[in-house]
């Protein structure tokens, strides 16, 4: 972690005006299309839930607005970052978040995932992420096809943890279609950055095939 050059920081301007607002947050949906995703998925044997966690992190951390954060005030860029996601262990109603190191390949990320999961058990895993500010939170909600959707905030404005969302599978053409949300920081990124994750994200996944 290092903090940002402000003086060279061509988004300072932004980063202080929207760093004052009510609700500084950019939050959009779309569908993506995860036909590659499932038929790898079914060739490896993998969860395509920890799949998609490991595609959705692997594009993030390929663009420098989603390494950006706010620490004491101030912007921050992270050299790494951690994915923290929620899982519903079998025979319960409750998730447990789980947070692991990212390792970018997909096998051995889908193993330590695994065996994370299988470690904690029933633990909630929420007091593990208080304070941090090089994670980005994943969920699924399978039961809904839904068109929006805004996360929890630790505290608005301070909380710059980007927060990526997907529901539930729809075919679309003979291709298998899913929404999918991205929550970000205003002060950190545009709409622009955001769009181009989207576009790196179907890329990746459609290489996947």
């Amino acid at each position: 972690m290092r903090y940002v050059d402000i003086d060279t920081w061509d988004r300072w301007s932004y980063f202080q005006r929207y760093l004052g607002t009510d609700f500084p947050y950019i939050v959009i949906g779309a569908d993506i299309d995860v036909t590659g995703l499932l038929a790898f998925s079914r060739r490896n044997r993998l969860s395509s839930y920890l799949a998609m966690i490991f595609c959705a992190h692997h594009v993030a951390e390929s663009i420098e607005s989603f390494r950006y954060r706010i620490l004491d005030g101030r912007p921050i860029i992270n050299e790494r970052m951690c994915p923290s996601f929620t899982y519903i262990p079998e025979g319960r109603d409750l998730f447990i978040l789980v947070t692991l190191d990212f390792v970018d390949d997909v096998l051995e990320f889908h193993e330590r995932a695994r065996a994370r999961i299988a470690a904690q058990k029933t633990d909630p895993g929420l007091d593990g992420i208080a304070g941090r500010y090089d994670i980005i939170g994943y969920s699924g909600v399978p039961w809904i096809q839904f068109t929006h959707v805004i996360r929890t905030i630790g505290r608005l404005g301070a909380d710059s943890n980007p927060k990526m969302t997907w529901g539930k599978y729809f075919q679309r053409g003979g291709r298998t279609l899913m929404p999918f949300s991205v929550q970000v920081h205003h002060g950190l990124m545009d709409g622009l950055h955001v769009g181009r994750y989207f576009e790196e994200l179907q890329r990746y996944l459609d290489g996947l095939e």
